[in-house]
């Protein structure tokens, strides 16, 4: 599907879903360079940025969850003229839907958004696709704060489950976020010389936002790894504590039992035996018993 967006000299044209008729079109209406029609179709696991004489070519990627909660990675592609603008991608982003949305709906916006060229709508579009993924690292760390919070509440199950998800999530994230830290250092170099000297802070500002993304995906990273290691201590502790307890349960319970069975024996030398005080007898030798184990073990600070 193609939508096609037109203000004054500038093009954009936005393909989701590319077809082998799409592929036609961007060549004879664009005159793209065979390796570029390439990268439409079929989508490619690595970022990547080319320049050619009229355009810059750019594949990127971002992180986009299902209905079920599965994650997927997919590829987004740029291709950036004097005069056009091609957005090619597989599922809907964000970022990109509401500048389109915009720009279709109102002459304002399509004055603020495609009125200073190219150059600045591949910008306003990079900023806005970076804010998304700021936005994903922003709702992680208010996740790790919540885990945080329950860690000592008593729900380690819960905080297990909690902790596994968001390392799957900042692991996927990463996967996207940190291989495209070369891409912004290319276009801040590139993409100045071929869109002019004017757009070198912005594409200079699209990497500093990129790096801040990275080193705040990488605290991320650290703290829930962090959590882990604190909710896996916790959980040892605990875990001590109850063969602690049943344990000492069955070293306070072996002795009487010890003695039970022998005073259970059948024979006719038991201490005792002859005693109409034979029970109270036996239940005081193990009272005594138990009282002296438990006074030996609080002496060894055991208990």
């Amino acid at each position: 599907m193609r939508n096609i967006t037109e203000y004054k000299n500038l093009t954009w044209v936005d393909i989701i879903e590319p077809t082998e008729e799409d592929i036609q079109y961007l060549k004879n209406e664009f005159k793209l360079h065979p390796l570029t029609l390439k990268i439409v179709i079929p989508s490619i696991h690595h970022p990547d940025l080319d320049v050619f004489r009229n355009y810059i070519s750019i594949i990127l990627h971002y992180s986009w969850t299902k209905e079920n909660g599965e994650i997927q990675i997919q590829e987004f592609d740029i291709i950036a003229g004097k005069n056009y603008l091609i957005t090619n991608h597989y599922q809907k982003v964000s970022p990109l839907n509401f500048i389109l949305d915009q720009c279709l709906k109102s002459d304002l916006k399509r004055e603020e958004f495609m009125g200073r060229g190219t150059g600045f709508l591949l910008f306003t579009m990079l900023n806005k696709f970076l804010k998304g993924n700021l936005t994903k690292v922003d709702e992680i760390e208010n996740r790790i704060d919540s885990v945080e919070k329950e860690i000592f509440l008593e729900r380690e199950r819960k905080v297990v489950k909690d902790i596994s998800y968001l390392k799957m999530e900042i692991i996927d994230l990463w996967r996207t976020i940190e291989p495209q830290g070369v891409i912004f250092d290319y276009l801040r170099n590139y993409g100045a010389k071929f869109f002019g000297q004017e757009f070198q802070h912005y594409f200079a500002d699209l990497l500093r936002f990129n790096k801040r993304i990275e080193n705040a995906l990488k605290n991320s990273k650290e703290a829930i790894e962090s959590l882990e290691e604190t909710n896996h201590i916790l959980v040892t502790l605990k875990m001590n504590e109850i063969i602690k307890v049943l344990t000492l349960f069955s070293v306070f319970l072996l002795p009487l039992t010890l003695l039970a069975s022998i005073w259970g024996m059948n024979t006719n030398f038991l201490p005792f035996k002859e005693s109409v005080f034979d029970f109270w007898l036996i239940v005081g030798l193990m009272v005594i018993t138990l009282s002296g184990m438990i006074f030996y073990f609080r002496k060894r600070k055991w208990i």
